[in-house]
């Protein structure tokens, strides 16, 4: 590689990493202040057209939405009171989920348990405790519950797979096509749907709007990197879903399918 292209290849990577930065330190200050996400600033880009679209197998999701290698995902109640999500992909990174969206972290020389840490905001893990510092301030969390990832294993031809309740469902986005199914009313009804991608936007608040016209009724599917909890289970997840169909609203959480684990 040239010394020119190594440069901007170098100034891209430092780009992507102020702006980690700077939107976590914004987040966690956000979360601690106000004590719930307002939703912040969002850049959606519209798809491409959807002849582009249709020449791939399956849209390609945001990594926010995915554990990247990381076997379980964990639950932290944290104080000031909120809720945060973390999964270890390697023993060199942690992947932090607040309510505003996604950042990894490296980890950090630490005499004690695990500490990761990016230009002043960290998160500082001791067996079931952990402590999350920026220049903002400091959240004291308590690990409240796990989850293994979800693999090919559970679901091997699907590509993203989300689920809620009252009354519960799921739907699955599948991995060579551009459908989705949806089951609904505990398992009674079922809807298969070709879609097209309305918009997306990839980084830390990643977030993706899937809408189709196949089915019985308009559908609309929109998914969201942040904290999200099975709100039976307590059950930590990476995306937050809702889902409009039928003069209906669905509440869940979702994560993208690893490989595996």
């Amino acid at each position: 590689m040239s010394k020119a292209l190594q440069a901007g290849k170098d100034r891209r990577a430092l780009y992507r990493h102020r702006s980690s930065v700077r939107w976590l330190t914004l987040s966690l200050g956000a979360l601690m202040l106000a004590g719930c996400a307002s939703g912040g600033h969002q850049e959606t880009h519209s798809a491409a057209p959807s002849s582009t679209l249709d020449s791939l197998k399956s849209p390609l999701l945001p990594s926010a939405f995915f554990a990247d290698g990381g076997d379980t995902f964990t639950a932290w109640r944290c104080t000031p009171s909120q809720d945060l999500v973390t999964t270890t992909p390697d023993d060199k990174r942690l992947r932090l989920w607040t309510a505003l969206g996604e950042t990894e972290l490296p980890r950090a020389v630490v005499g004690a348990g695990s500490r990761y840490e990016l230009d002043g905001v960290s998160f500082w893990r001791q067996g079931r405790d952990a402590r999350v510092e920026s220049d903002n301030g400091q959240l004291v969390c308590t690990l409240a519950n796990e989850r293994e990832t979800t693999t090919r294993e559970q679901h091997p031809d699907s590509i993203f797979y989300a689920g809620g309740n009252e009354p519960g469902w799921n739907v699955s986005l599948d991995r060579n096509s551009h459908s989705l199914t949806l089951v609904s009313d505990y398992g009674q009804a079922s809807d298969t749907f070709d879609y097209r991608v309305a918009s997306i936007h990839n980084g830390s608040d990643a977030n993706m709007v899937l809408v189709s016209d196949s089915g019985r009724y308009p559908m609309e599917l929109n998914l969201r990197a942040g904290a999200c909890f099975d709100d039976m289970s307590g059950k930590p997840w990476p995306v937050k879903v809702m889902l409009r169909y039928g003069g209906r609203e669905f509440h869940g959480c979702g994560q993208g399918v690893e490989a595996h684990r």
